[in-house]
């Protein structure tokens, strides 16, 4: 791993103490935030809540999660192009990344440093008394979420990684790499346990409400989402299968319309939304990161912009299809017309503001659920007719040609292409999916001339290696 998070994990427990009373606020306690012990963090409900909260705002405002998790993951797919010049992002445009990138190593150092404080969290809880019992058994689940969540990501990135589950540094410090399979077996038991333990409604009652729909948070049907997810990625069909069947079935969720899908189903809590991401703090003037990124600062006079969609990715849609007219947009740059991402709309708070739209990252949504559950029937052949009848759900809530195949084969090709075409430029649903699969090496071996197999990983930073002799690089680096 890298300095940076061996840094944060020889320090005491330290947490930015936040609590809401009609907005938030810093609290000054003694002794100082890098000398909190252990035992006074989780002394109350208060601070434990405040700890908690800090775990999530982390997560949220960590750069992995905002602009490299879909940006970085779509130039290395090929759905999106770098037009600019700036080395890092045409290193993910060519897939020719380095050792000594510091872009990889913020990758790798960010979703560590959340893993520390979903650590922490766990510990802390465990180890001590003065948080309530229902709380803590929450707060326990919600950190165990966020750590698989984080393993998630880190294993598709970069293969083998060191499994951390503890913040005692001379455990840590010198751990070797875990194989992908075992931290999928982490994950999945972090996720059933937090199924288990986390309520149905999301988390923020008070006195006088009896339910909360702030999907910033996560109850019970994110873990299970999550564990759709995973399970599929580990090849057990049927409970992904399951466990996307116990999503769709819930009352919460329901698909957004076609009247309103252009713009609603990016709109904060919305009825579609299983999880999201609060923006974040560190980006004051920024609504969403991608929408700052993919879009430029005028749509109609249009100077300068950095990422276009590729025009071979942007064919594969009919002109009738909503998607094609509501998620992505035409821009004019010297009498030459381009097509870029348009999910998000609103690249500062004021002007989502006044027009009236509250917009927040969406990380899990139902969609994913019914193409999941599609997924695993064609891939076991036990209910072909159902999975085509959900992967028509996508295409009839798009206005897009309906699927008619019925054989398993024909209807995972159609599953496939309709991922790619719901979740384009979205987290690093195509990047993983082609990873998944198999496809990776024949599909952009054709269309990058600097592609090469290795590149289906991001090489361990350097830095990391440096700092951890038992740390191994990645084949091809």
């Amino acid at each position: 791993m890298s300095k940076s998070i061996y840094h944060i994990m020889t320090s005491l427990l330290a947490f930015t103490i936040i609590i809401s009373s009609g907005c938030e606020k810093t609290v000054d306690i003694d002794p100082p935030l890098n000398q909190i012990t252990t035992s006074l963090v989780f002394s109350s409900d208060k601070l434990a809540t405040a700890a908690r909260s800090g775990m999530f705002s982390t997560l949220a405002s960590i750069s992995t999660q905002s602009q490299n998790l879909t940006t970085y993951s779509s130039l290395q797919a090929d759905d999106l192009l770098y037009i600019a010049t700036a080395v890092a992002l045409q290193e993910f445009n060519n897939n020719t990344y380095t050792a000594v990138s510091t872009s990889q190593a913020s990758i790798f150092s960010d979703w560590y440093s959340v893993i520390y404080r979903a650590n922490a969290m766990i510990e802390g809880l465990q180890n001590t008394s003065g948080t309530t019992a229902s709380l803590k058994t929450q707060y326990i689940a919600e950190a165990k979420l966020v750590r698989a969540y984080c393993y998630f990501h880190l294993v598709n990135t970069f293969g083998d990684v060191p499994l951390v589950l503890v913040t005692d540094p001379s455990v840590t410090a010198f751990l070797p790499k875990s194989a992908t399979s075992i931290i999928y077996a982490q994950m999945i038991e972090d996720l059933t346990e937090a199924k288990s333990n986390l309520g149905v409604v999301y988390p923020g009652v008070t006195a006088t409400t009896t339910s909360s729909n702030d999907r910033t948070l996560v109850n019970r049907f994110v873990a299970t989402a999550l564990l759709a997810r995973v399970q599929l990625y580990t090849g057990n069909y049927a409970a992904a299968e399951s466990n996307a069947s116990e999503v769709i079935a819930s009352t919460l969720y329901n698909m957004i319309p076609r009247t309103t899908m252009a713009t609603g189903v990016f709109t904060r809590d919305n009825a579609e939304c299983i999880w999201a991401m609060s923006p974040p703090v560190l980006y004051t003037n920024q609504y969403t990161v991608e929408a700052s990124v993919f879009i430029p600062s005028s749509l109609t006079s249009v100077t300068t912009f950095n990422y276009r969609l590729d025009p071979r990715f942007a064919a594969l849609f009919t002109s009738t299809d909503l998607r094609r007219t509501g998620w992505m947009s035409n821009v004019t740059l010297s009498g030459t017309t381009y097509i870029i991402p348009f999910k998000y709309k609103y690249r500062t708070q004021p002007l989502a503001v006044a027009a009236g739209i509250s917009e927040s990252q969406v990380v899990v949504r139902l969609a994913e659920m019914y193409l999941i559950r599609a997924e695993a029937r064609a891939r076991t052949g036990s209910n072909l007719s159902g999975a085509l009848a959900d992967l028509n759900v996508i295409q009839t809530r798009a206005a897009a040609t309906l699927t008619t195949a019925t054989d398993a084969s024909s209807l995972l090709t159609a599953i496939a292409l309709e991922n790619r075409k719901e979740f384009f430029c979205e987290q690093a649903y195509r990047w993983y999916n082609l990873k998944r699969t198999g496809e990776a090496d024949a599909v952009l071996g054709a269309i990058k001339s600097s592609y090469t197999p290795h590149a289906k990983l991001l090489p361990i930073p350097q830095a990391a290696i440096d700092a951890n002799y038992n740390l191994t690089q990645n084949p091809g680096y």
